[in-house]
């Protein structure tokens, strides 16, 4: 003790505190720190994604079908399965009938399509399965909530009861028509080659649509949204050849007609689309 100072001997301090000791009472640390810049810091490779965020809203993943749509193809299945051991020599003739005039004349002598039980049934499978194909054109590509009050099947039968309102407005206006321009046989004929694609496009969806909806695949989706389409291309175009048969009225008339009966419905529902869904 010298002067009110008390000295410690160094080696009476433990080692770590000698050190400290030492490094507290040196400032040459500080002097660097002062005199040069502090080293930048390293860039992380764990950065923020640059992908934009499009929605927030949570999209529910189904993992199952419900049983419903399940109960809808079986009942479809079951109706062809019937259709084809009772009708077999029938369905041969409807899927023959758009390539050939005489098969269609041979359909049409063989007895009245629009009165059989065959036509029925297949009519039934065409308005499930393309109602089916809106309903998954709406989960799988628009992806668009469903209506508060219409859910589910609800939202299903919602849109089959809007697609048989639509043909039987349909078929109203073509035979209220043909009564006023006196065209009641190429009336006639022009449904009948409307029932015929129908049937055949219905036919032809079930397939694509199962694996659709079974593996959440859009692609088969496009496939039957393809489907329709080349099947109403061809229907339209058998329409236009059907109605070229009536020689009193032009075919600026005819191309008119089949733009407000066919094409004009198609823009509607396009329009529709794009203003409330994209």
């Amino acid at each position: 003790m010298k002067n009110g100072e008390i000295f410690i001997k160094p080696d009476t301090l433990p080692v770590n505190k000698l050190i400290s000791h030492r490094i507290s009472s040196d400032s040459t640390a500080d002097f660097k720190s002062l005199l040069s810049t502090p080293p930048s810091p390293n860039h992380s490779f764990f950065r923020s994604h640059q992908l934009m965020t499009k929605e927030i809203r949570p999209v529910q993943f189904v993992k199952y079908q419900p049983d419903w749509i399940f109960v809808l193809l079986l009942f479809c299945f079951i109706l062809l399965a019937w259709v084809q051991v009772f009708y077999r020599r029938r369905l041969r003739q409807i899927f023959a009938a758009p390539f050939s005039k005489r098969f269609l004349s041979q359909l049409v002598s063989d007895g009245d399509l629009f009165s059989e039980r065959a036509a029925l049934a297949m009519g039934i499978i065409y308005l499930l399965t393309t109602s089916l194909f809106i309903y998954q054109l709406n989960q799988l590509i628009l992806k668009q909530e469903q209506p508060k009050y219409f859910q589910g099947l609800l939202f299903f039968v919602l849109i089959l009861i809007l697609l048989l309102g639509f043909w039987i407005l349909k078929v109203a206006l073509m035979r209220m028509l043909a009564f006023i321009f006196k065209t009641g046989q190429t009336t006639r004929e022009y449904l009948l080659n409307i029932l015929i694609f129908n049937i055949i496009t219905g036919i032809f969806l079930m397939p694509f649509l199962i694996v659709s909806i079974y593996l959440k695949c859009g692609v088969f989706l496009w496939i039957c949204a393809i489907i329709f389409s080349l099947f109403f291309l061809f229907r339209l175009i058998r329409g236009f050849f059907i109605g070229m048969t009536l020689t009193k009225f032009s075919w600026l008339f005819l191309f008119v007609y089949l733009c407000s009966l066919e094409i004009l419905p198609l823009i509607v529902l396009l329009k529709t689309i794009l203003k409330y869904y994209l």
